[in-house]
């Protein structure tokens, strides 16, 4: 019984990387995976069983350590080692890791690793709900851990453990089907199923948007989905469908889908603005799914400039 800690590099095969910046990627996860293993008292090489996946790495753990630590002290650490290499490191260069956890039985058959809690732990890093969160983590981690480490180590709070950090998530993945939580180093997330509709009345004494103009300019309407298309969660067909099903059922029933991202992403805005505090709804649900980032930023100031004529007659 011991636990496992695997490391993905999101976008690695990027075609904006070419084969010496992957390389320096990698030897930056290795270096910081193996720093941050340190602050629990081991070392990669010596104290681990891993193996190497191409664009991360698998790391099985003593069977004496605990898994709290991991999703503390370590993944505290792992966010540093990002970070540090991030700053020093070109965009092509950049690093995002995504982070599954799990717990579960093991066994050597003299070639690698068996287990099904770890066949599941595989899983769970290939979830599309960690690959949303990545994209959107500021600080370039991301991690998810399975149902036995929520209901054993997280939901109780062991060790340095807060449970609020955490938040759900429906994981589909090949014949994979269960829950999951993933977890933003740095952040506290909102669920965006749980962040509730605000009342155009509301949305002023909310100190959010002017109460909105349902004849938005149809370029402003593009802006507006030029400036979600550069949310990268927003691109995924997935990320959009979990969008939709954060807004309230009567807006989400009525938003026209399409598979095209800018159709999909067009239909949603135009439904929203048919109800009343609809675009409050939109925006109160990506700042859920992404949080604080310059795409984010950039969407409310676009939407702020479409509405100011309608909200200087209405506050006069």
């Amino acid at each position: 019984m011991c636990s496992f800690l695997l490391c993905d590099i999101a976008g690695f095969s990027d075609a904006a990387r070419v084969d010496p910046v992957r390389v320096r990627v990698r030897k930056a996860m290795y270096e910081g995976l193996d720093r941050s293993l340190r602050g629990a008292g081991l070392r990669l090489d010596d104290d681990c069983y891993h193996e190497d996946r191409g664009d991360g790495v698998m790391v099985v753990l003593p069977a004496d350590v605990r898994t709290d630590l991991l999703l503390t002290e370590v993944v505290t650490r792992l966010r540093a080692e990002v970070r540090h290499h991030n700053e020093a490191a070109s965009e092509a260069a950049q690093m995002r890791l995504r982070v599954a956890v799990g717990v579960g039985e093991a066994e050597s058959d003299g070639r690698g690793i068996v287990g099904t809690a770890l066949t599941h732990a595989f899983r769970l890093l290939d979830a599309a709900p960690l690959k949303e969160a990545v994209a959107g983590a500021e600080t370039g981690i991301a991690v998810i851990v399975s149902r036995r480490v929520y209901d054993d180590v997280v939901r109780h709070g062991r060790g340095l453990v807060d449970p609020g950090d955490y938040y759900r998530v429906e994981v589909q993945v090949k014949e994979t089907s269960d829950d999951a939580w993933v977890m933003v180093p740095g952040g506290r997330p909102v669920r965006p199923a749980e962040v509730p509709a605000v009342p155009e009345g509301d949305a002023r004494r909310a100190g959010a948007l002017p109460p909105m103009a349902a004849d938005v300019p149809m370029p402003m309407l593009f802006r507006m989905v030029d400036d979600m298309l550069r949310i990268p969660s927003l691109r995924d067909e997935g990320g959009r469908n979990r969008l939709v099903r954060a807004l309230s059922p009567a807006i989400a029933g009525a938003v026209p889908r399409s598979g095209e991202a800018r159709a999909d992403l067009f239909g949603v805005l135009q439904t929203c603005l048919d109800y009343p505090g609809g675009l409050q709804q939109l925006l109160q649900a990506v700042q859920g799914f992404v949080g604080e980032s310059m795409a984010v930023s950039r969407l409310e100031q676009t939407i702020a400039q479409s509405l100011l004529p309608a909200a200087d007659d209405a506050w006069s």
